[in-house]
């Protein structure tokens, strides 16, 4: 239908009104003229919104049935009401009635939209309660290599800083240069913040060969606050369609005027290996249903026309430079907080209208978003991911889980039992451990958690970045490392004349020497299980893992006390094992102490 069939679904709507207009005109021509021409701007008015809105199908459906009641009831008032004398006169003693009525059918329809918004609600929080798989066992982002994992790659650069950075590097791209949009993406195996750079306006439209195009790139690493950005120029004509940019060279508005099934929210450049291309996200949803993936489209910088379309059900195939799959907007507003606002595990689904009534349920989580718990992507055991954090609905000072987010689904680690500090507690400790300065003021935002292998076992630990910021200039300051359980194990470090890796580094060594003068435990082994058997022995079970380190495991209550067992009991393939072993008289090694740490 395209969105001529959009326009007139929503114009339908408004047909009611006509027969008011057609009985005003009746009354008084030149009133019945003024009110056509009211009417005629409503229309306009609609159209120019639909329009800007990028109202899908769906949303012209709904505006059809709750507008088109509205205005049928508007027509029904409007009788009554220019006809009130008859009725006054033939139905004096059932005028009340008729009011009563009328006021009926109003609370229906208003009612009738909020219980719809409900159901939406109730569908989103459904749809994504039902994509979530938990783990109530084991710690997120458990790391053995930390000088690979945490070291070179964490996340350090925080949106406004990698925007400061390429303002200060945006003169190669000319005096009239404007930023049009940043984000993050991923490009030879790192992640940067790519912010795209065209003419201003103005520019475009006094001066010729400027109009409605790219300029050119800047890429700041994630992990890199002090690197030199990368700054990419396109020749004139090579990058014609982007975010940010007029009209049809919008790359979300092209989409729009080819296919008005979906809502294009997040899109960004991207690097196939060979060429830039851009990727635009698409959600979709039923009438009155829940909001939900609609693939993602891989478009020509160049011409806007679409390479490749990638479906829901496609996307944990797509390649690894296609680094954001959902939309930000889609997760974080549509999915968390709602799904967080409605959980409840004693109800069917672990969703309910009102959870725990008559009494909060404590399952509710709180998802504070952009600076603190937001969406971040990140690198982990050569992957790329997304994670946010959240905190019981009833207290931001504790962590109550870490969503983890891949391509094929999401994993909660429920960790509100363990008495963990959120991250918003971890950010304001952080600032806590600093001073004011004398000039500017300190920026703390974007806490990552890590599970660090220490001489008493594993500790969740929130890395926190510290910029220092004075007017539009930013610089990383300090690096802080907080013990989520216990507190007072914090250590900072300057980052002052060190680069990212090395500022890390030197806060990470500095927490672990804390757990030094700890009674150590025995050395352990880590390794992946390949493989899982059982087997019964004079009527034990015994547990038998082949591991990726080549070494064959054995398990059994003889050698393991319960604590151990159960960890046994509840470990699968692919998981990762901390251990220690004994050998028998026959070379069979048997777990003497084994946890299951990812």
């Amino acid at each position: 239908m395209g969105y001529a069939g959009i326009t007139f679904l929503l114009f339908v709507a408004y047909i009611p009104l006509i027969w008011i207009i057609f009985r005003i005109r009746q009354r008084n021509k030149a009133l019945g003229y003024l009110a056509a021409s009211v009417f005629l701007v409503l229309l306009l008015g609609v159209w120019i919104v639909g329009f800007l809105n990028r109202t899908i199908m769906v949303g012209a459906l709904e505006h059809l049935i709750i507008v088109g009641s509205v205005t049928t009831l508007l027509v029904v008032i409007f009788e009554l009401t220019i006809n009130k004398i008859n009725l006054i006169a033939r139905f004096q003693r059932r005028r009340r009635a008729f009011i009563s009525v009328i006021i009926l059918i109003l609370l229906v329809i208003v009612g009738g939209n909020a219980l719809l918004g409900i159901r939406k609600t109730m569908l989103s929080a459904k749809y994504f309660e039902n994509t979530v798989s938990y783990d109530s066992t084991n710690l997120p982002f458990v790391v053995l290599d930390e000088e690979n994992e945490i070291d070179n790659n964490i996340r350090l650069v925080t949106k406004e800083f990698a925007i400061s950075k390429a303002e200060q590097n945006k003169a190669v791209f000319g005096s009239n240069a404007v930023l049009t949009q940043a984000n993050v993406i991923y490009v030879n195996d790192s992640i940067y913040w790519c912010m795209i750079y065209a003419p201003r306006k103005s520019a475009q439209i006094w001066k010729s060969g400027q109009f409605n195009l790219a300029w050119g790139l800047v890429l700041v690493e994630v992990n890199s606050p002090n690197a030199e950005p990368v700054i990419i120029n396109f020749p004139q004509g090579d990058f014609n369609y982007a975010e940010g940019l007029w009209y049809n060279h919008n790359i979300n508005l092209k989409n729009y005027r080819r296919n008005q099934n979906a809502k294009y929210w997040r899109s960004y450049p991207a690097w196939t290996g060979t060429d830039w291309v851009y990727v635009v996200t698409r959600s979709t949803r039923n009438v009155f249903g829940a909001w939900l993936s609609d693939g993602i489209d891989v478009l020509d910088i160049k011409t806007g026309e679409l390479i490749t379309h990638y479906t829901a059900d496609e996307l944990d195939t797509t390649p690894d430079y296609l680094l954001q799959v959902y939309s930000e907007d889609l997760i974080e507003l549509e999915w968390i907080i709602k799904w967080g606002n409605r959980r409840d595990t004693t109800a069917e689904g672990n969703i309910r209208l009102l959870p725990g009534f008559p009494h909060y349920s404590s399952d509710r989580l709180g998802f504070y978003g952009e600076g603190v718990e937001d969406i971040r992507y990140v690198e982990y055991q050569n992957t790329t991911l997304a994670f946010f954090a959240t905190h019981p609905k009833d207290s931001s000072e504790t962590l109550a889980g870490i969503g983890v987010i891949r391509k094929n689904g999401t994993t909660f680690y429920n960790l509100r039992e363990r008495g963990y500090i959120s991250a918003i507690t971890a950010s304001t400790l952080a600032e806590g451990q600093l001073t004011a300065p004398n000039e500017g003021s300190y920026i703390v935002q974007m806490p990552v958690p890590y599970a660090l292998n220490t001489s008493i076992g594993f500790r969740l630990a929130w890395f926190v970045p510290i910029y220092w910021r004075s007017g539009s200039v930013q610089r990383l300051s300090h690096v802080c490392v907080i013990d989520a359980l216990d507190s007072g194990y914090i250590s900072i470090a300057e980052a002052e004349g060190l680069t990212g890796s090395q500022v890390v580094k030197e806060a990470r060594l500095q927490f672990k020497s804390f757990f030094a003068s700890e009674i150590p435990q025995q050395d352990y082994s880590y390794a992946e299980i390949d493989i899982l058997g059982t087997y019964v022995d004079d009527g034990n079970s015994i547990f038998v893992f082949q591991l990726n380190n080549s070494q064959i495991i054995r398990c059994s209550q003889n050698y393991l006390n319960e604590t151990h067992w159960n960890q046994v009991v509840l470990a699968g393939i692919g998981n990762i094992i901390q251990y220690t072993y004994t050998e028998d008289d026959e070379s069979i090694l048997w777990a003497t102490e084994f946890y299951v740490i990812g």
